[in-house]
C-alpha cells in the first residue's frame, strides 16, 4: 500500500488486517504466466488462508483466475461451501472417519492413502449420493502420508471395485525444494512420481491428473507443473524461502530475458495507539524489566500482543511504522499489549494508526523481516495472525471495506 492513500479503516477498530486486491491479482497473473496451457492453477487457502482470511481470499483468488482451491480438512471445505464458494476443492490432508460424510457432501477431492480410507470414503459417497474423487498420494521421500507404487496400484484397483468413489489423480509432495539450492532430491522425487505414472499406465489404470508442484516448484521448475499446481505462500506475495529466491536469480526465470517474478505481499496489519505514557530516564518498561529507558521517553501502548499474533520473540528487537517512521518495540510483548518508542516521532496521539506488518510510504516491515527477528519463517508470521482480527479488503481505488460483507 502506498503511503499517500491513508491507513485509517472503517470506524471503531483498534486493530485490523488489510488484504490488497491489486496484490492478489498481480500475484495470480504472474503465476498464470508460468503455467503451460491446460495446467490448472490451484491456490492453497488452508489454515485461514495462511492467516489472511479464508473465505475472503478464496473469493478474491477465484475472481483473479484461480481454478481450484486447496484446503486441509473437510471442515474447511464445508466452511467454503457455506460461504457459497463453488469452485473445485481439494483436501490435501487425510480425511478421518468423522469428517468423511462432510467431505463427500462438499464435493471436494480427497487425498487417499489407504484401503481403509477408500472404503470409508466410498461409503460416505454412496450415502451422499455422489462419487468422491480421490487422488492417491505416492511416497517419494517426505514420509508422511504416501504409499509405494505397488500399494498405490492395489489402492487404484480397490477404488475401481467400489461404488461411491472414483480415481482422479496421482500426487506427491516435495520434502526439500524450498530449503536448499541443491534440488537433486526434489528431482528424484519427480522421477519417482513419473515412474508411478508409468506403472499405472502399464497396468491399464487411467490417471486424469498427476500433480506435485508447490510454490517453489511452480516458480522454478515447469517440469513439475503437470495437470495442477498447488501454490501456497507465493500467492500471498511471499517467497517460500531465501533459497528459492536465490535459485530464481541463478537460473533466470523466463530464461531469455532472465525475468524474475516480483511477488507483492497481500496482507498488512495495522493497530491504533491506545495510550501514550511518559517514561523517565532510568525507568523500566514491561514485564521482567528487560528494557530500561536511558533518556526521557514517550511510549505508545498498542492493543495487540502474542494472543493476536504479535509474537513474543519480537520483544526489544522489532519495529513498527508510525507516520512512516520506524518505532522500536520496547520491553516484552505482552499477551494483549506491546510498547513502542515514540520519542523521536512528532504528531502522534492516542488513536493514531500504526503499521505492524506492511508498508507506509518508503518504509516497510515485511514478513521476512519478522521471520528474521523471530528466528522463524514467513509462513508462521502470517499464519499465526488471530482469526478474530478483522480482515478488510483494500480495493483498487484504495478504499477499505469489510471483507466478509463483500459480495
Amino acid at each position: 500500500m502506498s503511503g499517500d492513500r491513508g491507513i485509517d479503516p472503517l470506524p471503531g477498530l483498534s486493530s485490523w488486517c488489510e488484504i490488497e486486491v491489486t496484490a492478489v491479482r498481480a500475484n495470480l497473473a504472474l503465476l498464470r504466466r508460468r503455467l503451460a496451457p491446460g495446467t490448472r492453477l490451484g491456490i492453497v487457502v488452508k489454515s485461514n488462508a495462511y492467516g489472511h482470511g479464508m473465505a475472503l481470499c478464496a473469493r478474491e483468488f477465484l475472481a483473479a483466475g484461480a481454478d481450484w482451491l486447496i484446503v486441509n480438512s473437510a471442515s474447511e471445505a464445508a466452511c467454503l461451501r457455506e460461504a457459497e464458494v463453488r469452485s473445485p476443492l481439494y483436501i490435501c490432508a487425510r480425511v478421518p472417519a468423522w469428517e468423511a460424510a462432510s467431505a463427500a457432501q462438499s464435493g471436494a477431492r480427497v487425498v487417499l492413502c489407504s484401503g481403509e480410507d477408500a472404503r470409508m470414503l466410498a461409503r460416505a459417497g454412496r450415502e451422499a449420493g455422489q462419487s468422491v474423487r480421490v487422488h492417491i498420494k505416492l511416497e517419494t521421500g517426505t514420509h508422511r502420508q504416501g504409499v509405494s507404487v505397488a500399494e498405490g496400484l492395489e489402492l487404484a484397483r480397490l477404488v475401481g471395485q467400489l461404488e461411491g468413489i472414483s480415481l482422479e489423480g496421482l500426487t506427491t509432495h516435495y520434502a526439500d525444494i524450498e530449503d536448499t539450492t541443491d534440488h537433486a532430491f526434489a528431482r528424484r522425487q519427480l522421477e519417482l512420481l513419473e515412474e508411478g505414472r508409468t506403472a499405472f499406465a502399464e497396468n491399464g489404470i487411467d490417471l486424469p491428473m498427476v500433480h506435485s508442484a508447490n510454490s517453489a516448484a511452480t516458480l522454478l521448475w515447469p517440469a513439475t507443473h503437470g495437470a495442477l499446481v498447488r501454490v501456497g505462500i507465493a500467492a500471498y506475495g511471499l517467497w517460500p524461502s531465501r533459497e528459492t529466491y536465490a535459485t530464481a536469480l541463478q537460473i533466470g526465470i523466463g530464461a531469455g530475458d532472465r525475468w524474475l517474478p516480483e511477488l507483492v505481499p497481500v496482507l498488512s496489519w495495522r493497530a491504533r495507539i491506545g495510550q501514550i505514557k511518559e517514561v523517565a530516564a532510568g525507568a523500566y518498561v514491561g514485564y521482567g524489566r528487560t528494557f530500561r529507558a536511558t533518556y526521557p521517553m514517550r511510549i505508545g501502548i498498542l492493543p495487540v500482543g502474542y494472543f493476536e499474533g504479535y509474537d513474543r520473540r519480537l520483544s526489544n528487537v522489532a519495529h513498527v511504522l508510525v507516520n512512516g517512521v520506524r518505532a522500536p518495540v520496547r520491553g516484552r510483548v505482552c499477551m494483549n499489549m506491546a510498547m513502542v518508542d515514540l520519542t523521536h516521532i512528532p504528531e502522534v496521539e492516542v488513536g493514531s494508526a500504526v503499521t505492524l506488518l506492511g508498508r507506509e510510504g518508503e518504509e516497510e516491515v515485511s514478513a521476512d523481516q519478522w521471520a528474521a527477528w523471530m528466528g522463524g519463517i514467513n509462513y508462521e508470521v502470517v499464519a499465526r495472525l488471530h482469526a478474530d482480527l478483522p480482515r478488510l479488503l483494500r480495493r483498487e481505488d484504495g478504499s477499505l471495506v469489510d471483507g466478509e460483507e463483500r459480495g
